[in-house]
């Protein structure tokens, strides 16, 4: 019924039927008293109508779930002319920004996972898929997850390494190469899949000692049955120098390169830092660690440096405020104004791990290639302003006509790690680095292994 209707038909409808007029909005009361046809026992009997819808709607609106659109439509249309009618269009609207946010925040997860699948941890994820946020398919179908990966999110059991002590000193007459890296950088994933590439091409064999049961947990870590279920070890210690002595040895080859492996815990580059600002080292374990690196860079051994920088998180500022840059520069000026990088010095790698997330100026991930990678490497250390730190060096290396006077930079990668912690692994950048330690390490008949063994 129409508002003319009614107001031309009050006498002839009920009470009920005008109640229901005037709660739909079609009609006030005071319209209807202003035809003249209303008359006082309806008036009364349609007030007492209202009152009582009123007192409803009223228990209504204090039942209904606030967070429920479909409730509350369902109030809107039963009790149109309530007073919380404004308040509940006011929550609906509220609810559709939130479903809207909400959408919104699971396509930027999407999105993260997809260009960097290491962006949220385990527990992250298993939140995630738990809560709703996102499903185990769209992990698949948008992010290119493996289904393997996904499975083992609670399966995950790192392997607890047995750290070797110390040594006071490095034996002589063997090439030493070392591993620096920040905390995080990768440095210690690196030298397991080294290692596992080393044993997989049939040319490794471990020295006796510390670092024996380090060596060989840290290979193991790696698997090649294409499957993502390698897991990947916690950051070392501050305390954590290891020393790792093995040699490579190719099937039918007479003679062995003797390796002297010397992984550094990535928080020497703070002790660098401390000592060109001339402050003081805040533990004695950062004492102990910065004397014993100096002890070993003084020898006369060979050196060969790789650094690690990694390129799954950007060059940001620490809590006190200072950025992987700032350190790396550091240890670098610092190796500079000591001259510890001199003639013992055969060559100088920057190595830039997790380069399997770097992407192409149109925002794809890199093409496994290793020259399109090589590129893309120099391009992010540019970016990401790393510039301070590989000027140093190749002002070092042309100095001291390290390396030929020239600074490598090598793209590195586990093949595909997921959630921080998850890896099916690809031994191609692990193997140039063993193709590396063979042609640089030089082959002698008295081998590492036999100081180890006498």
């Amino acid at each position: 019924m129409d508002k003319e209707y009614i107001l031309n038909n009050v006498s002839e409808l009920s009470a009920q039927q005008l109640a229901e007029a005037i709660q739909a909005g079609v009609v006030t009361l005071q319209e209807l008293r202003d035809t003249d046809e209303l008359d006082a026992t309806k008036r009364k009997a349609i007030t007492k109508i209202i009152s009582a819808v009123g007192q409803e709607a009223e228990q209504a609106w204090a039942a209904i779930n606030k967070d429920s659109e479909a409730q509350l439509l369902e109030f809107i249309q039963k009790y149109p002319s309530s007073p919380h009618v404004a308040e509940a269009e006011a929550f609906i609207a509220q609810l559709k920004r939130k479903d809207e946010n909400r959408e919104y925040e699971r396509r930027q997860i999407l999105e993260r996972i997809r260009l960097n699948p290491n962006t949220y941890s385990p527990a992250e994820i298993l939140n995630f898929i738990e809560n709703g946020t996102i499903t185990r398919n769209e992990l698949t179908e948008i992010c290119a997850i493996p289904m393997s990966a996904i499975d083992n999110l609670r399966n995950i059991t790192a392997v607890d390494l047995n750290l070797g002590a110390t040594p006071e000193s490095i034996p002589e007459g063997y090439t030493e190469v070392y591993f620096w890296g920040g905390p995080g950088s990768g440095k210690t994933c690196a030298l397991g899949a080294v290692l596992q590439m080393a044993e997989f091409r049939e040319c490794l064999t471990i020295a006796t000692g510390p670092g024996y049961n380090y060596a060989t947990q840290l290979k193991n870590i790696f698997s090649h049955d294409n499957v993502a279920n390698d897991y990947l070890p916690p950051p070392s210690p501050v305390e954590s120098t290891q020393y790792l002595p093995f040699s490579l040895q190719l099937p039918k080859e007479k003679k062995s390169r003797s390796v002297s492996l010397i992984e550094l815990s990535g928080e020497i580059f703070e002790c660098f830092y401390w000592k060109n600002a001339g402050l003081r080292l805040p533990t004695q374990s950062h004492e102990n660690t910065f004397n014993s690196l100096n002890t070993f860079l003084a020898s006369k051994n060979r050196k060969l440096h790789f650094f690690f920088i990694d390129a799954g998180r950007d060059n940001r500022r620490d809590q006190r405020g200072l950025t992987q840059g700032d350190y790396l520069q550091a240890t670098a000026t610092y190796f500079k104004g000591h001259q510890l990088f001199d003639k013992t010095t055969d060559a100088i790698y920057v190595v830039l791990t997790k380069s399997d997330l770097l992407v192409d100026d149109s925002g794809n991930h890199v093409a496994n290639d290793y020259a399109e990678r090589v590129k893309y490497a120099k391009k992010y250390l540019k970016d990401q302003r790393y510039g301070a730190f590989i000027t140093v060096l190749k002002n070092i290396c042309e100095e001291y006509s390290i390396n030929g006077g020239k600074l490598t930079v090598e793209p590195f990668s586990l093949g595909k790690v997921y959630f921080q912690q998850i890896c099916n692994f690809e031994g191609t950048s692990a193997s140039r680095l063993v193709d590396i330690l063979l042609e640089r390490v030089p082959g002698t008949k008295k081998s590492i292994l036999d100081f180890f063994n006498a």
